[in-house]
This record gives structure tokens, sequence and C-alpha cells, in this order.
């Protein structure tokens, strides 16, 4: 019996891209995920716990504070973009600074 072997190059370098990108996606999934989960632990803790007729971030209770690094914990993730906005802030005004003088 003859194997019928199907090697394009094309199709195989196709499979391959299908393969990565899959693997991308999946783990942005996990990393949203995990954020969700923490951010919602910590928002839920946040909120049960708060004190009656007071602002949410007023007048804290000790697991509110526990809520407070889970939601740290879930942003963790994506603090490179604060970092990247505020050097990308900076960089535009030490440019505007020293052109406008």
């Amino acid at each position: 019996m003859k194997k019928k072997y199907f090697s394009n190059p094309l199709f195989q370098t196709f499979k391959h891209t299908f393969v990565a990108m899959f693997g991308v996606v999946s783990a942005w999934a996990m990393i949203g995920l995990y954020s969700a989960i923490f951010t919602g632990i910590g928002y839920y803790l946040l909120s049960k716990y708060n004190k009656p007729n007071t602002d949410l971030l007023k007048e804290l209770q000790t697991v509110q504070y526990v809520g407070l690094v889970f939601i740290f914990f879930g942003l963790l993730p994506f603090i490179q973009y604060f970092f990247v906005s505020f050097m990308f802030e900076g960089g535009e005004y030490a440019f505007n600074s020293i052109f406008n003088e």
C-alpha cells in the first residue's frame, strides 16, 4: 500500500504559524484568566468588608488590605504598560523642554 505524504513547504509553514499563534493566544488567555481571578478576589474582599455608609477606600479593614494586595497581584502582568507610558510622557516632556527654550 502506498503512503500519501503531503509535504508542501507552504503548507508546512502555515501549520507552524498556526500552532505558534495558538500558543500566543493561549498564553494571553492564561494571563487574562489569572488577572481576572486575582483582581476579582481582591475587589470582592474590598467591597464585602467595607464599613457601611463609607467610601470604598476610606477606613480600610485588615481584610481590605489583603484585597488590595490581590488586586495589585492581578494587575501585575500589565504594570509594564504603566512604565512605558510614564517613560513616553517623560521623554516627550524632556524633548519639549529642550527645544522650546
